[in-house]
């Protein structure tokens, strides 16, 4: 036998299996997945698929994050994020098969406390002119709602709801004329009751939008807002009726109470005599940029305090000074008032103006602050971020900026589940100390 023959024809039909399988082999199709967090009760959460964690993505609420997957069926993972290190937080996982040549929106709604998945998959987008949408009711708790496409500034009067929907139901696929158009939401069958009117956005012709409408839960002014996703990006379309409102809190080093007035207005003013160390109630003010004015009470000649502020759609804010009388200096800072389900807020003021700053410090009952790092390092007048902690017990310490020169504490606080509290630090009885004031849901 002819061995070299064998060899050669060996390695002849090696060479064709391996095209043979090359040619037969097909790639999988590809898959783009949209995924929404939509759940108002959590301060944030990561998703994964299966344990591919390079990919996670942290969303904050109404984030929106995209992927590409090869299509097959996987299982994917929810992870609420916490800031506390014995407690990696619940995870919630779903399995779903991916269909080649396919986009996917995964939303992340939350129902009594859990997070629930809701996917859509989109059909094949319309030709030629026409757009097509979907939609997903995500608001928990509001009721049933109408919802209207309109072109720009024609409205609804007249109109007819192009679908209805629950809480937690979707509609369409709906088809319309691609274009630009104004979102209107309405209590269902009452059209004088509107929950939202939507700044203007384009539908461009042979695509398919998907709105999800989610349940502010405080966050501002507005009660509603709306996700509309498109592609790979997404856009968050506001209440564009929602008022701009104020508060303010009197951090003036004399604790005299002061006036605040809005563009110069003080007959009557915004807040009258507002006093030391308390928030005021919410006043609105007008969208736009507006003139912040404080003076001492009943003395609009003498303004200690001439500032701006640009009043935003839906927006409330704190206004925080301090300072010497007649030198006074503003802070301004966005409030969030979205209460968390398992998990508490805090945000921590300074107006101690006899320290450079201040470091405020929160530790686990009778712990070490040595240990830690500030929560929070504040020049006078300053505000915080807003932090998250579990419920329970903890100490505060309030540390001379950039020192571990104590001026208050250890001083025991408790925080409960969804309560929003803020923490002011002011001037001690005497230039070596300072001390606190416990504000909103504190007793």
């Amino acid at each position: 036998m002819n061995l070299r023959f064998v060899a050669s024809c060996a390695l002849a039909c090696a060479v064709l299996v391996l095209c043979g399988c090359d040619s037969g082999r097909q790639p999988p199709g590809k898959v783009t997945v949209q995924v929404a967090n939509a759940a108002s009760g959590f301060g944030a959460l990561s998703f994964q698929r299966e344990q591919d964690e390079n990919n996670r993505s942290e969303m904050a609420f109404k984030d929106a994050a995209a992927y590409f997957y090869d299509a097959d069926t996987y299982d994917f993972y929810v992870v609420e994020q916490t800031f506390k290190l014995d407690d990696p937080g619940r995870t919630w996982t779903f399995a779903h098969t991916l269909e080649k040549d396919t986009h996917y929106v995964f939303v992340l709604t939350e129902v009594a406390g859990e997070i629930v998945p809701v996917v859509i998959p989109n059909p094949a987008p319309p030709a030629g002119s026409n757009a097509q949408i979907l939609g997903l009711h995500a608001a928990r708790g509001l009721p049933a709602m109408d919802l209207y496409l309109e072109s720009p500034g024609v409205g609804i009067a007249g109109a007819t709801p192009r679908a209805t929907f629950n809480a937690n139901e979707q509609i369409g696929p709906l088809t319309l004329p691609g274009g630009d158009y104004e979102l209107f939401l309405t209590a269902a069958g009452n059209p004088a009751d509107v929950l939202m009117t939507s700044q203007q956005f384009i539908l461009p012709a042979g695509t398919t939008s998907t709105f999800v409408v989610v349940d502010e839960n405080g966050t501002g002014t507005a009660r509603i807002s709306t996700l509309l996703l498109q592609g790979s990006g997404s856009t968050i379309l506001f209440d564009r009726n929602a008022p701009s409102a104020l508060s303010a809190i009197n951090g003036a080093t004399d604790r005299m109470p002061r006036d605040v007035a809005v563009n110069s207005q003080f007959s009557p003013p915004l807040f009258s005599a507002t006093a030391f160390g308390e928030p005021t109630p919410y006043g609105q003010v007008p969208v736009g940029t507006l003139q912040i004015n404080v003076t001492p009470v009943g003395n609009p000649g003498v303004l200690e305090l001439d500032t701006q502020l640009t009043g935003v759609i839906g927006q409330r804010a704190t206004m925080l000074f301090s300072g010497a009388a007649g030198t006074l200096l503003p802070m301004f800072a966005a409030d969030d008032g979205r209460r968390f389900d398992r998990e508490a807020k805090i945000r921590f003021m300074n107006v101690a103006s006899q320290f450079i700053g201040i470091d405020f410090y929160v530790a686990l009952p009778d712990g070490n602050p040595d240990q830690l790092f500030p929560i929070a390092s504040l020049f006078s007048p300053g505000i915080s971020s807003y932090s998250t902690l579990h419920p329970g017990d903890y100490d505060l310490y309030l540390r001379q900026g950039g020192t571990l020169t104590t001026l208050m504490g250890p001083t025991r606080f408790h925080v409960d589940a969804g309560g929003i509290y803020g923490i002011l630090a002011i001037d001690g009885p005497d230039t070596s100390t300072a001390s606190a004031l416990y504000l909103d849901d504190f007793p």
